[in-house]
């Protein structure tokens, strides 16, 4: 049994890690500021864990927490669909050093040895997601830097950080993960903040009343990985910080490419009903590819997602159709 602190736990990724964490037995303190987290999603276990309503980027409201912990999982980070990060570049960015720079420093000050943080493919150069045959990405691409958002720069920055931190104190382990496409159940579905998977889900359940409208050709490229996928991974790079100081990074994904178009066709498959799909060619394209070769994972960890896109999917839409019904 550890004594674990997840940052971000009642959000989408977080809510699914904490329920298997507390399932294993361990005794568990999530701090989320709510702003897309949901304690219905971890509603039936808190009981088991200690819920702190708080905001990482104040490290005086926070810092009491890292006390006597022997894991942080760092997943808390200032996320939304492509128009936030368009939109809100400085917010993003700014909140998002402030909350990693935080996260890390209590777990130097409170010599807590194991530390996993959340990445994202987003930190690749731009040369390598805006073109329409995006390259396979490979871990060791992310540098020349030049990521196309202010997210995926300050993703970048909390691993620098990481590896800065790791030459000054010899005893810290930590585990770098570059999530892509990470899906499931507990996600956002608005409209004009979500995801891909589950927006597409959404215009679904709700068409005819809300028509199925996608932005750009639908001949854009993803990956995406389903949740209890990445939480095998997690688990992985945690026992592997046992032998290891750095754990990565890995790109944490399924190799898999498939089109906008071959998402929103199956979500229209899933629903059973007869929709028009809406191209909206007039919004300008941001990333074109986010395919990102995990075999490094693989070879390393021995992991590899399992989960078919359709299986997900179908998950994930009876996940938001009973949401919206109750």
């Amino acid at each position: 049994m550890k004594k674990i602190l997840v940052t971000g736990g009642a959000g989408f990724i977080g809510s699914h890690l904490v329920k298997r964490l507390v399932n294993h037995g361990h005794d568990v303190t999530v701090i989320d500021n709510l702003e897309r987290g949901r304690i219905e999603f971890i509603s039936e276990i808190i009981p088991s864990i200690k819920m702190v309503h708080a905001d990482l980027t104040d490290y005086e409201e926070c810092s009491r927490y890292f006390v006597n912990k022997d894991i942080v999982i760092h997943l808390a980070s200032k996320v939304g669909g492509i128009g936030t990060y368009l939109s809100k570049p400085y917010n993003v960015m700014n909140t998002n050093i402030q909350m990693d720079s935080n996260v890390l420093r209590g777990v130097i000050e409170n010599k807590i040895n194991t530390y996993f943080y959340a990445s994202s493919a987003h930190i690749y150069p731009k040369e390598l997601q805006t073109i329409a045959d995006s390259p396979m990405i490979k871990e060791s691409d992310a540098y020349p830097a030049n990521p196309e958002l202010t997210y995926g720069w300050a993703k970048l920055i909390g691993e620098k950080s990481i590896e800065a931190a790791l030459v000054e104190n010899d005893w810290l382990k930590c585990a770098i993960a570059r999530f892509i496409g990470i899906y499931g159940p507990n996600q956002d579905y608005g409209l004009e903040t979500g995801s891909v998977i589950p927006v597409f889900s959404h215009r679904a359940i709700k068409y005819p009343e809300v028509p199925f409208k996608v932005w750009g050709t639908g001949k854009e490229t993803r990956s995406y990985c389903y949740i209890d996928d990445a939480l095998d991974c997690i688990e992985k790079m945690i026992e592997a910080m046992d032998t290891k100081q750095l754990v990565g990074p890995y790109n944490v994904g399924k190799g898999e490419r498939c089109t906008i178009e071959d998402i929103a066709n199956t979500a229209v498959e899933i629903s059973g009903k007869d929709i028009k799909i809406e191209w909206d060619t007039d919004k300008k394209t941001v990333i074109w590819g986010q395919w990102c070769d995990v075999s490094k994972a693989k070879e390393e960890l021995g992991w590899e997602a399992q989960t078919s896109l359709k299986d997900g999917m179908s998950k994930v839409y009876n996940d938001i159709k009973n949401r919206i019904e109750n």
